[in-house]
């Protein structure tokens, strides 16, 4: 009997541990607006309960969430990353400060120029963290790559 109590635990224990590291589901999508010129645009689709942290935290906070781009190939970057909606800025008791976040969704974008058309191709390295009030998963990356399409006037 002490034996099945065990194993009853143990897996209890690996199934909490799989819904609490249940990852964001990353989307994007690449749209050139002139010739030179295209927006990527990275989604993110965050778990029922969770939320991801925003792009600055305080010292001793969670993992920020950042986005990567150096990997990318005949692009230069046009400013800084946008996203939308705004995070929630509330306080956090695990951390101790006040923290940004989002739940449910939110995307990303950040516009381009072509430098070398022909060799041209987006690469994300994604890092991210997150947590839903009592459990939060370790810091993650998601890599992700997508071409660049023709511009369609």
């Amino acid at each position: 009997m002490k034996k099945y109590l065990i194993a009853l635990v143990a897996v209890m224990a690996v199934v909490i541990g799989a819904a609490a590291s249940q990852p964001v589901k990353w989307r994007t999508s690449v749209r050139m607006t002139s010739p030179t010129e295209g927006t990527v645009t990275v989604r993110a689709i965050i778990p029922e309960g969770f939320h991801l942290y925003g792009m600055s935290m305080p010292e001793g906070g969670p993992k920020a969430t950042s986005l990567d781009f150096t990997g990318s190939r005949g692009i230069t970057l046009i400013g800084s990353t946008g996203f939308a909606p705004a995070p929630v800025t509330a306080h956090d008791e695990a951390f101790g400060c006040d923290l940004q976040w989002w739940a449910g969704r939110v995307a990303f974008t950040q516009r381009f120029r072509l430098t070398e058309p022909k060799e041209a191709k987006v690469n994300i390295k994604i890092s991210f963290m997150t947590c839903n009030g009592s459990n939060c998963t370790p810091p993650q990356t998601a890599n992700i790559s997508a071409p660049i399409p023709a511009y369609k006037p």
